[in-house]
């Protein structure tokens, strides 16, 4: 069985923002890079999952402003992050009732995220919001796909909203803030099944050279338990 069928498609999908905050905390936490190159993870290992991700992102470098730092990034990111989990409640309200069909469409294996994890998650549901509207391989269900849409923005979330939200997602996602919206192109199944390859072997590797709990839910390979777990009256 070849790698591109050992995961679902929505698996993937769900790699970016894994790897994204299995790297950030790789980069920012010293304790936790040094336990990880004791099983040998260099510096080249780090930037070939910065450069994987990159790729199924559609991140294109771009050069540092030399004057003052640019908060237009940082900010989007915040704003997306502020949206994701309001966006995701209402859209499954919309459609749960009603559209089941276009509701699992829109939202199988995608789910809120924090951080800098919020702009994947958006991008992604925009993506299906898209599909859901223009896709030519679901013209069979097209009017209640666009009912769908029309029960989703009724909600708030309309045309002039899902075209700020990608202008936030490209805006967090250009370096400069200076970027206008990309069109969407979804990566290749065989560069997220790369990533996916690249999460996997690290990922493992963690879980043997990292015992500390809180180190593994930085590197979001644990949950924090509910406080109902640790309330011993619970």
């Amino acid at each position: 069985m070849s790698n591109e069928t050992t995961h679902s498609l929505s698996t993937l999908e769900q790699t970016p923002a894994r790897v994204l905050t299995f790297l950030r905390a790789a980069g920012t936490s010293p304790e936790i890079r040094a336990l990880l190159a004791a099983r040998g993870y260099s510096d080249s290992d780090h930037e070939e999952g910065w450069t994987l991700l990159h790729q199924v992102s559609g991140h294109r470098p771009a050069p540092l402003p030399a004057t003052a730092p640019d908060t237009t990034a940082r900010d989007a990111i915040n704003a997306l992050d502020n949206w994701d989990e309001d966006g995701y409640r209402l859209v499954r309200a919309a459609l749960a009732r009603r559209f089941p069909e276009q509701m699992i469409f829109v939202l199988e294996g995608l789910a809120p995220a924090r951080g800098a994890g919020a702009v994947l998650s958006v991008k992604n549901l925009l993506d299906r919001l898209d599909a859901l509207e223009t896709s030519p391989e679901r013209a069979g269900s097209r009017k209640q796909d666009l009912a769908a849409i029309e029960a989703i923005a009724s909600k708030g979330i309309t045309g002039e909203e899902r075209a700020r939200l990608r202008a936030l997602v490209a805006a967090a996602q250009a370096p400069t803030g200076a970027a206008s919206p990309a069109p969407v192109v979804p990566p290749p199944v065989q560069d997220l099944q790369a990533l996916k390859d690249w999460f996997d072997e690290w990922a493992e590797t963690a879980r043997v050279a990292i015992k500390r709990r809180d180190h593994l839910i930085r590197l979001g390979l644990a949950r924090r338990k509910s406080r109902k777990q640790n309330d011993p009256a619970a």
